[in-house]
């Protein structure tokens, strides 16, 4: 069976996205493979010989399929499990973390676009040491309106307000559309520039204009795309943010380096919404020990601060 012509339906159960975009393995063990081969084989033929006036809709197929598939993989072992090696300063992007992104990105490719006066954040921030606050931000091209939980409302007029890193350089809001939304094109410009480790540079500015900039639904979903491929993320499940909402934890760990102080990024992502529930940072070398943390209980765009 060539790479040509495989039936895609062999290939049809969850997960199979991954094992696609798995890299190289090294070669199997010869009874290995000629083990989990059989298993497979075994599946199909015990499906394909039901008799047809009983047969199993598409439904049953896919299980059928997906239980030989897993069985297979058991055989095999830890050889077979998908990862992509991008080489460089972490480990590989686990396939998991490259399927909740993938995921998020189809989700929200095909949203509307959005466009109004004011992008609004409605964040609560926590740093160490300091009490929790919730605060609703409105930023324009020409300034910003911070309305406080305590009452206080706040603004500041400035051109300079509403730019965002991309790379070496700061762009403006009228700017946004230049960024390119091809995956490779976009990484490029994300990690340009970078002094130190080219995927921490792209995590973190990638995490600016998802959360506090008015980008289009394409750009947001190419920049789930390059951090579906971006070293380093490890994924944790059922995880809740600060406010109680359950989502997926994705995190970063990059090597400390002498001279630099390194803080690792967390995530907690809603992959049904594809929202991005919330950011907090860690010291490096210091797992668990939160220093910064912000949840978003709104990302969006407004038409008043009202």
């Amino acid at each position: 069976m060539t790479h040509e012509n495989r039936p895609t339906d062999l290939m049809d159960f969850p997960g199979a996205a991954a094992l696609e975009r798995a890299g190289r393995t090294e070669p199997l063990d010869p009874a290995v493979q000629a083990r989990a081969h059989s298993l497979v084989l075994e599946a199909i033929a015990a499906d394909a010989s039901a008799p047809a006036a009983v047969a199993a809709p598409r439904f049953g197929r896919r299980r059928v399929l997906a239980l030989a598939a897993a069985v297979a993989a058991v055989a095999v072992g830890a050889a077979v499990l998908p990862v992509t090696d991008f080489g460089g300063d972490g480990p590989a992007a686990s396939a998991s973390a490259s399927e909740v992104f993938t995921s998020m990105a189809d989700r929200v490719a095909g949203g509307p676009a959005a466009s109004a006066p004011y992008w609004k954040t409605t964040v609560r921030t926590w740093t160490e040491g300091h009490r929790a606050h919730t605060d609703d931000i409105y930023l324009a091209r020409d300034g910003v309106v911070v309305k406080s939980e305590d009452g206080r409302t706040t603004t500041k007029k400035s051109l300079n307000l509403a730019t965002w890193q991309v790379g070496a350089r700061r762009i403006g809001w009228d700017d946004l559309d230049t960024v390119p939304t091809r995956p490779d094109a976009l990484r490029a410009a994300l990690s340009a520039g970078a002094k130190d480790s080219a995927a921490a540079q792209t995590v973190l500015q990638a995490g600016d204009l998802l959360t506090d900039a008015p980008i289009s639904p394409k750009l947001r979903a190419a920049l789930y795309r390059v951090l579906a491929d971006t070293q380093g993320a490890e994924v944790t499940e059922g995880v809740k943010d600060a406010t109680g909402r359950t989502g997926t934890r994705i995190s970063w760990k990059w090597k400390e380096r002498p001279g630099y102080k390194i803080y690792n990024p967390s995530w907690i992502v809603q992959p049904s919404t594809g929202r991005l529930l919330e950011r907090d940072y860690a010291p490096a070398g210091k797992d668990g020990h939160i220093t910064d943390r912000d949840t978003y209980l709104y990302a969006g765009p407004a038409k008043t601060t009202g």
